[in-house]
């Protein structure tokens, strides 16, 4: 693998959990793949009534967080989105290192200005428990949710780097016909050139390009 990252998923749930009970927002974490590592969700809520009613509701919302972690993945930047059933999410990749090591992603937020989709509206237990959702402005979650990745860098997510410059120059041995450069090295590992070019002078004591060169002679 390019990286090494050690997740300690019982510290990240007890992180997640007591901000969930804190504030009544949804969190979410994933790792790299965007596999799910630990979900918090309000007991009680507006989604959990519309999915035990609903099972396609539960399919809808799934759909409507891979495109919004595609989205975060692709700008590699935080990215929101109104869901399906009128509710606010956002999700952000967390980055460590230059590295991005997991996504966050938190949601079934009222919006000040967000109306219930009409299709809701004539059920009165639904339209209660809208009304009982927390409400925050994009602005609020998105701040939220870029303090939250500095508790889960410092104590539940370490990254190793001892692999990194083997598997970059393991890499670089079986694509030699290719076009390689350091811009596409780094995009390929989730990598900065700094942290690039300091491993390869620590364990090869040469530049990328150097190694590159010497690789084709």
């Amino acid at each position: 693998c390019a990286m090494q990252i050690h997740y300690d998923v019982d510290r990240i749930k007890h992180i997640l959990q007591s901000l969930t009970r804190l504030t009544g927002i949804s969190l979410s974490f994933m790792n790299t793949e965007q596999e799910y590592l630990c979900y918090c969700c309000p007991p009680g809520n507006f989604c959990g009534e519309l999915f035990a009613r609903d099972p396609q509701a539960s399919r809808r919302c799934w759909v409507s967080d891979r495109r919004l972690l595609t989205a975060c993945k692709e700008s590699c930047r935080p990215e929101g989105h109104i869901c399906h059933a009128g509710l606010f999410d956002v999700a952000i990749p967390i980055v460590k290192n230059s590295l991005v090591v997991g996504y966050l992603v938190s949601g079934q937020v009222r919006l000040p200005d967000s109306a219930l989709p009409e299709v809701f509206r004539g059920d009165p237990r639904l339209v209660d428990l809208w009304n009982q959702h927390p409400c925050y402005s994009a602005e609020q979650l998105e701040s939220f949710m870029t303090l939250l990745p500095r508790f889960l860098l410092a104590e539940a997510i370490q990254v190793r780097h001892d692999d990194l410059a083997y598997d970059v120059a393991d890499y670089m041995k079986q694509n030699l016909a290719q076009k390689l450069d350091i811009d596409q090295l780094c995009n390929t590992f989730f990598v900065s050139k700094n942290t690039l070019y300091r491993l390869f002078e620590k364990n090869y004591g040469t530049t990328v390009k150097q190694y590159l060169i010497s690789l084709r002679m």
